[in-house]
């Protein structure tokens, strides 16, 4: 079976998802500097990610996006 590797979560608000995470779950954050957009390495202890600037538009209410690396 394979594992996750690494993820990404999407957001109009990355500060928000940033201050919500770390207050959940304790997750502590680096920002990466010198990207055109905001991105946020997640520092959890367990399997690595980030939080970053939404690249598109959000999308119409019912709708959702996925990206899948393999």
């Amino acid at each position: 079976m394979n594992t996750v590797a690494y993820f990404e979560i999407q957001s109009s608000n990355p500060g928000r998802e940033v201050d919500f995470y770390r207050q959940v779950f304790g997750w502590k954050f680096s920002r990466e500097e010198g990207l055109p957009f905001e991105y946020y390495r997640i520092i959890s202890g367990g399997i690595p990610g980030a939080i970053l600037a939404r690249p598109a538009a959000t999308p119409a209410p019912g709708q959702g996006t996925n990206a899948f690396t393999v």
